[in-house]
């Protein structure tokens, strides 16, 4: 018996359930509304997490870092976004995908550096169940969102 399909079932089961736990927040409908506009017909959206961020002062107000995944039919894949309203309008000013099992933002660095916690698979655990604690850093400058390596210019 092969256990992969198995394994995959009951991991797709088990993030379907912390999602949905995660979903308790309200959601702005207009945030999954510019999200969906990203993917593909048969791929749905579910937002993780929100956090106002200031991370281009050129911007007026402040942006909205948004985590959030794709949900395929046999996949998913985490993505991290930044929003802003511009003119009473939400706008896309980026978006980047996510290594990982994304958990959370951590706190935004004192350069603009936006952490987002993740989970990774260690040589050792199964594919339904990453148990490794990443680090992730992106940063949004000059119209670009990009990942970089903490403290680099």
């Amino acid at each position: 018996m092969n256990l992969k399909p198995v394994l995959f079932n009951i991991f797709i089961l088990i993030l379907s359930v912390n999602l949905s736990f995660v979903r308790a927040e309200i959601v702005d409908p207009a945030f999954e509304a510019l999200l969906k506009q990203q993917v593909d017909i048969n791929e749905g959206v579910q937002i993780q997490q929100i956090m106002p961020v200031e991370l281009d002062s050129r911007l007026p107000g402040v942006e909205q870092a948004v985590l959030w995944t794709i949900m395929g039919p046999t996949y998913w894949r985490n993505q991290l976004s930044i929003l802003t309203h511009e003119s009473e309008l939400l706008k896309l000013l980026g978006t980047i995908p996510v290594v990982g099992m994304a958990s959370g933002f951590g706190p935004v660095m004192s350069d603009g550096t936006l952490q987002v916690e993740t989970k990774i698979s260690g040589p050792n655990d199964p594919l339904c169940c990453p148990a490794q604690d990443k680090m992730l850093y992106f940063r949004y400058r000059d119209g670009q969102l990009s990942d970089v390596i903490p403290h680099s210019e």
